[in-house]
């Protein structure tokens, strides 16, 4: 506790001092600021509104008129200066806050109906005894089968105000019974792994950077701590980003205080330097492998970017993103959001992280991402070109790294898309394979535990029986998706819907992390990390030293 309480001190006293949120020292300029011609401008939209809802032959929705006319106009902007209809805004700011009022579960809609993957740890539905394989019949008496279920209904039936209930029919194994769940704060976990991977090395996986990452990050360092990791395995892969400052705080448990994180400046905005603060000095010198790919954004672009230039890790996978644009939010008073760019980050090296753009052309923006994957950029290193003019150099080997939008890494691994069983993949895309465990974990839960005493004993022992396999074939033809007529499972889709059967097995009978840790053991770019942890003075280290 005296080791976590070391690092959370100085996170605390750093939060107090923050920037809210990530917003800026940007000033709103008063009306004086603005011109004749300007003013007139402002006045010109409010006049057209007032006169066409008392002229306009019929009668119009002003609310819709409204938030139409903000869309349209921000669209011409930058492609990250959007608009939040009051009807979004709460969910928009819970995903900041890392927090919402509600039940507590994972979710899947199948057959139009919701099955529960998984009930949250401490969360309002687990205390009341709900659990995975559980479907939900009716919410406080409204049936909710076969209504053309959405994720946004749900969210809408589910979530409410602390304190409130919820009554549920559900039915397991057949029977149906009745819950009252108490709404109640549920978490929305930023790092929803951590574990050893190896006896020295801990991997974590960060998928977004809310107002409790930090938080989250430090008590799974200091876990990992305990557990005698000296090495670390970062995943970003997939992380849009957040909050700024969740990003400055994580580099600084890896760099040492005052070393530059990423600095940020506008029209408005001068430039505004974010500096790595005190965190003790127990990972300043642990090995560090980031992994990433085409997903990894934003404040996720500000950490990973600012651990290459300092040459303070290895980045492993495809470039990123490249969202580096900063945005400030306002709120109207009817609570609607709009987010605008006041800014731009680079890293410490200079580099502009954001991706090129066209102001008002999002189309182009958008198509160009899509390039990337055309112009075979995601499956081979030699289809990205950079001009010299993007060429920066390390602050401490100065190695050559790359701007132009995102952030390249120093190992490429190509995007697998290649799938050794046409059958299986039909079968994962229309989530067969997930419902049919559901049911298999529902009715053989008790056995399996006693069968399997310990996670690693169903790592390494868990096999599909031919009887097992051939049920569940059966359930995939009785659902659309028949093997081709005349042929049998071949030894390649036994081995691959075994694999798949065994990963959600683990993610249903034990829980989301634990399926992670054996999708890990196929995963390329952790399977790369692995090795230049284990051989890092041969391997990693020599990385983060220029080219000779």
């Amino acid at each position: 506790m005296r080791f976590l309480r070391s690092l959370l001190f100085p996170l605390i006293t750093f939060a107090a001092l923050a920037i809210q949120a990530q917003s800026l020292h940007l000033m709103r300029p008063s009306m004086p600021f603005f011109s004749n011609e300007k003013m007139l401008n402002d006045a010109k939209l409010v006049e057209l509104v007032r006169t066409l809802r008392f002229y306009y032959v019929d009668t119009i929705n002003d609310k819709e008129l409204v938030d139409k006319a903000i869309t349209a106009l921000l669209q011409e902007l930058d492609p990250h200066s959007y608009y939040i209809p009051r009807e979004q805004s709460d969910e928009a700011m819970s995903e900041l806050s890392g927090h919402f009022f509600g039940v507590g579960i994972e979710f899947a809609i199948q057959k139009d109906t919701l099955v529960v993957m998984a009930a949250i740890p401490n969360a309002p539905a687990e205390r009341v005894g709900i659990r995975a394989g559980d479907k939900f019949l009716t919410v406080n008496g409204e049936p909710i089968t076969n209504i053309k279920l959405t994720n946004s209904k749900v969210a809408k039936l589910l979530r409410g105000p602390k304190g409130t209930s919820v009554v549920l029919d559900v039915l397991r194994r057949n029977k149906v019974e009745k819950y009252t769940v108490v709404r109640d704060s549920v978490p929305m976990n930023s790092v929803d792994v951590a574990y050893s991977i190896r006896p020295s090395i801990g991997y974590l996986r960060v998928t977004r950077f809310a107002e409790p990452t930090v938080r989250e990050f430090i008590e799974a360092l200091a876990k990992l701590n305990a557990a005698n990791a000296k090495s670390f395995i970062l995943d970003l892969r997939g992380n849009g980003g957040g909050l700024m400052q969740g990003a400055i705080l994580m580099a600084s448990a890896f760099l040492p205080q005052g070393s530059l994180v990423v600095y940020a400046k506008g029209r408005r905005v001068g430039r505004q330097d974010f500096e790595a603060v005190q965190m003790g000095n127990a990972f300043l010198k642990s090995k560090l492998v980031v992994l990433v790919d085409e997903n990894t954004a934003s404040a996720s672009e500000i950490l990973s970017g600012a651990l290459q230039d300092w040459d303070r890790a290895v980045i492993v996978g495809r470039r990123t993103f490249g969202k580096g644009l900063v945005q400030n939010q306002f709120a109207f008073p009817d609570s609607s959001l709009y987010r605008i760019t006041v800014a731009r980050y680079y890293t410490p090296s200079n580099r502009l992280i954001q991706t090129p753009y066209t102001l008002g052309d999002k189309d182009k923006y958008r198509e160009s991402f899509i390039s990337r994957y055309k112009n075979g950029e995601l499956f081979h290193k030699d289809s990205i070109h950079f001009p010299d003019s993007l060429k920066y150099s390390t602050l401490r080997t100065h190695r050559t790294v790359y701007g132009g939008g995102g952030i390249m890494p120093d190992v490429f691994i190509p995007l697998d898309t290649t799938f050794a069983s046409d059958y299986v993949g039909r079968l994962l895309r229309n989530g067969l394979i997930r419902q049919w465990v559901i049911d298999y974990v529902g009715e053989h839960r008790d056995s399996l535990l006693r069968t399997y005493k310990t996670f690693d004993d169903y790592k390494e022992h868990f096999a599909m029986s031919a009887a097992d396999r051939s049920q569940l074939v059966a359930y995939c033809a009785r659902n659309g998706e028949k093997l081709k007529e005349g042929t049998d499972l071949s030894e390649v889709d036994i081995r691959e819907l075994d694999w798949y059967t065994k990963v959600f097995v683990a993610r249903t009978l034990y829980s989301f992390e634990y399926m992670h840790r054996i999708l890990h053991l196929r995963d390329e770019e952790v399977k790369c990390a692995l090795d230049l942890l284990e051989n890092w003075e041969e391997k990693g280290e020599k990385l983060l030293q220029p080219a000779k």
